[in-house]
């Protein structure tokens, strides 16, 4: 589902990340742990196509990050480590208006939106303004931007950055029961 061969990535004469290499299989779940600085949002970025590596070669689904960039996003959901969010919009109306970006039918834009927020446990907030939202709430509202188009990959980029002790035990089990259905490389900083 996911194979890195070789990667490198260079920012001008600093090496962020060099000669990587893995493959995950179908909904497997997988975490790149390191410290702030260490590469991880590099690699992640590369994936979901933000980023061009310097060298080797990344494929989701079979896809070419470098070759068939377009193919690979209808297969991703990405959740970058500041994602944005429009304060305004309610949890509902905003997971429909990205669902309508993400290329779902305008017919089952709705439905779509309801089943992500099913899946991320959103429906006592479906109505709420983000800006009202708890960090918890708004992160999980993240993850389900991510899921809204039912991609076959997930990549999470700090998922659990910010979050209380409760709302990281919540986030965990929130991942964890993505298993099987999506593949998921997250990163974090902590264990």
């Amino acid at each position: 589902m996911i194979e890195v061969r070789s990667v490198s990535k260079w920012y001008g004469e600093k090496r962020a990340v060099s000669n990587l290499s893995f493959h995950i299989q179908k909904g497997e779940i997988v975490g790149l742990l390191g410290l702030n600085g260490a590469g991880k949002s590099t690699i992640l970025k590369t994936l979901g196509t933000l980023l061009q590596p310097s060298e080797g070669e990344a494929f989701i689904a079979g896809y070419s990050v470098r070759q068939q960039a377009k193919e690979v996003r209808k297969r991703i959901g990405y959740l970058p480590d500041t994602p944005p969010l429009y304060e305004e919009m309610s949890v509902l109306s905003y997971l429909t208006f990205v669902a309508k970006l993400k290329g779902v039918p305008s017919s089952r834009g709705r439905a779509a939106a309801m089943e992500a927020m099913g899946k991320t446990r959103l429906e006592s907030v479906r109505d709420k303004k983000l800006g009202e939202l708890s960090h918890g709430f708004k992160q999980r509202t993240n993850i389900a931007q991510a899921l809204v188009h039912n991609p076959d990959v997930l990549i999470l980029d700090e998922p659990i950055n910010g979050l209380d002790p409760i709302q990281i035990v919540e986030m965990r089990d929130l991942i964890v029961s993505l298993r099987g259905e999506h593949t998921v490389m997250l990163s974090s900083h902590i264990l």
